[in-house]
């Protein structure tokens, strides 16, 4: 059985990409899969993306892990919390690219 999303961490993913929206460029290539974007259906995404059944299963626990983790901001450093960010995003096909060193004030 394939393990799902909730539908609060499917709200926290479409803030999260709002979020960072101009930060993120998909990383495959056109046409190979769907791209997440806020309004997209993350399952649909999902197996586009991950075809095999294990892959899926494996992405959309490690998807659910991560969103949990990145939740408790406050209990992260900025590394760690960025990181984590990072490998969410990836999962869903896109590649985050801060730009600048410091912190950016992005905002929903």
């Amino acid at each position: 059985m394939i393990p799902s999303l909730s539908i609060s961490m499917i709200y926290y993913l479409r803030r999260l990409l709002r979020q960072y929206e101009p930060f993120l460029k998909p990383v495959i290539y056109e046409g190979a899969g769907l791209v997440a974007n806020a309004e997209a259906d993350f399952y649909a995404v999902l197996e586009s993306l991950y075809p095999d059944v294990e892959e899926l299963a494996t992405a959309t626990e490690q998807l659910s892990r991560l969103i949990l983790l990145h939740q408790k901001k406050e209990l992260l450093s900025i590394e760690q919390y960025e990181a984590i960010t990072q490998q969410i995003f990836w999962i869903l096909g896109l590649k985050y690219t801060p730009s600048g060193v410091g912190k950016e004030s992005v905002t929903a």
